[in-house]
């Protein structure tokens, strides 16, 4: 396998590949960063480097790539690498558009390849938990979805930019569109969205907002309100709720190691600062499970189908934020 970008993200998934995935060889990355490559070769040993997605395809034989490179690029990515015959694990969102999804799903059907897309969090141990609690009937008829995500810091502005990362909803809140569907095991038919630049004002001046609140309503009558932030300054917070008409199922955890310190001003417990600390664990069993795929030749549990559908929600909810009017999907 080779890594098409080794920002933080890409970075996790090579080293995690190189030491952490059964049957998948890392054998070479892309950046034209030489500090990236510096420490890709301390996190991954001794792996060819490249500038650039050409370059890898026509100097290695791959059987796979993983794409982690900016999100504005994915679709042309995963369209130049089902032409190389090669499977592909791609980052979220697979596009910015629906269109950008279509051309990269079929250019993937049509060359026959794999196309596997990155919902980490569908591979947690503690939302696969919730599902299966929730399949089982524990909390009966789900009536409402709720979810907090918080990054501790804003990205640079020029990430920030709606036209490279798609903004904050389709960014940030993607994981926990994916998991409303998912868990609900229902589509959305309705969005709103409220949201602004509080507290950065360097978002705000390339035209996206640090936080925002979204209301989506179910096809079978559940609710959902969501809250994205990228201003959370006290950890990485990832938090999910299902409530049924006969219980409910929680997910998320403040501290990152079990231990807590008791003294004379309180409680004091650390916090993931990162999505790799928070989720280490499922970034590894997300891959396996590509890599296994392959192996065994058989569906992705994430398609690209999914991308889609979770990124028509984003899109949705972002337009109601604008537009200020609830839109239906």
């Amino acid at each position: 396998m080779g890594v098409v970008g080794v920002g933080r993200m890409g970075l996790t998934h090579a080293e995690n590949l190189a030491r952490r995935v059964r049957g998948a060889r890392l054998v070479a990355v892309t950046t034209a960063n030489e500090g990236r490559a510096e420490r890709v070769r301390e996190c991954c040993g001794e792996v060819a480097v490249y500038p650039g997605l050409d370059k890898l395809l026509s100097s290695e034989t791959l059987d796979a790539v993983c794409i982690s490179s900016s999100t504005a690029a994915h679709a042309d990515n995963v369209v130049q690498c089902a032409a190389a015959g090669v499977h592909i694990f791609c980052e979220k969102p697979l596009a910015l558009t629906l269109p950008d999804c279509d051309r990269a799903i079929g250019a993937a059907a049509q060359a026959g390849v794999k196309l596997m897309v990155g919902h980490v969090r569908r591979f947690d141990a503690g939302h696969v938990e919730a599902r299966r609690y929730i399949e089982a009937g524990a909390i009966g008829k789900p009536v409402v979805f709720r979810a907090i995500s918080g990054d501790v810091d804003p990205p640079p502005p020029s990430f920030a930019d709606p036209a490279v990362s798609g903004g904050l909803i389709v960014d940030a809140m993607y994981h926990d569109l994916y998991l409303a569907r998912w868990l609900l095991a229902d589509e959305v038919e309705r969005a709103y969205a409220e949201g602004g630049a509080l507290v950065d004002p360097a978002i705000g001046a390339v035209g996206d907002v640090d936080n925002a609140v979204v209301s989506l309503r179910f096809s079978r009558g559940a609710m959902g309100t969501l809250f994205v932030s990228r201003t959370c300054r006290y950890g990485h917070d990832l938090r999910v709720e299902v409530i049924g008409d006969e219980g409910a199922v929680q997910v998320g955890y403040f501290r990152q190691t079990p231990v807590r310190l008791l003294d004379r001003s309180g409680v004091h417990h650390d916090m993931a600062r990162t999505t790799p600390e928070r989720l280490g664990d499922a970034f590894v069993t997300e891959l396996q499970a590509f890599v296994d795929c392959i192996r065994h030749d058989t569906q992705p549990p994430v398609t690209g189908a999914d991308s889609r559908a979770t990124l028509a929600i984003g899109l949705a909810a972002t337009r109601a934020m604008r537009e200020g009017r609830p839109v239906d999907l």
